[in-house]
């Protein structure tokens, strides 16, 4: 307003905008193989419902020795962190490596996404080119509702593949992630790193949500052409 108008109010400083930086781990991949160490020795399942990523919820008694089932022995561990993402191989019985992938959790600590038997150990090997090529057909595949290409690029045994073609189409239309990548249409993955088993990225489907996505090497017998890198799910930090 002119001077002598009767204004004389300010104009108000604008607020700033909040930086969103990305969450860091509280602890380092040693600690996390020691934790888990601790649950598989434990002698009832307090410490194994805490090692599971939270949105799992609470296990129940029967998930929970399932849990430990996978978890066997857990002996000679060798682990790897990939930004909000790890790695780590081990054996639950002599002769038999297990792999377990984990995802950074709201409270900065590593909690387990899956356990699965790799076809070969993943530590200290390169990450192949087509993970990045899969995990952003995946993530466009959700933004465009495209699902019978999100079929061809998700794990059909576990994590969002899991049931009939119609059953995942509508479970996964549903998911907060998918959700949230229909209103950011430009959020795309972007690689933490990886190996050849398993493969981790960032994705922010807004400023403050941030997910960690895990692709993992697809098992033995696809079809030829099929993609080789798979969606297991998206966990959020």
């Amino acid at each position: 307003m002119p001077a002598g108008c009767g204004g004389g109010g300010s104009v108000p400083a604008k607020r700033p905008t909040p930086r969103y930086v990305d969450p860091t781990p509280d602890e380092r991949i040693g600690d996390v193989v020691s934790r888990i160490q601790g649950a598989a020795t434990a002698s009832d399942c307090t410490a194994v419902r805490g090692l599971l990523h939270s949105m799992y919820g609470i296990l129940g008694g029967s998930s929970c020795r399932s849990v430990r089932g996978e978890l066997g022995a857990f002996q000679d561990p060798v682990g790897r962190a990939y930004g909000t993402g790890a790695v780590i191989d081990y054996s639950a019985v002599t002769g038999r490596r297990r792999l377990m992938a984990l995802a950074l959790d709201s409270d900065r600590k590593f909690r387990v996404a899956f356990i699965e038997d790799p076809a070969s150990p993943s530590i200290g090997t390169p990450k192949p080119l087509q993970a990045d090529a899969a995990a952003s057909a995946v993530v466009l595949s959700m933004q465009t509702g495209d699902c019978d290409t999100f079929l061809r690029y998700v794990d059909r045994r576990m994590g969002l593949g899991t049931g009939a073609d119609a059953q995942v189409c509508h479970r996964v239309s549903d998911d907060p992630f998918r959700r949230e990548l229909l209103v950011n249409r430009s959020a795309r993955p972007v690689s933490l790193g990886g190996n050849s088993q398993v493969a981790f990225y960032k994705v922010r489907t807004a400023p403050a949500r941030y997910y960690t996505m895990i692709m993992v090497r697809r098992a033995p017998g696809a079809p030829p052409g099929a993609p080789r890198f798979v969606l297991v799910n998206a966990f959020p930090a």
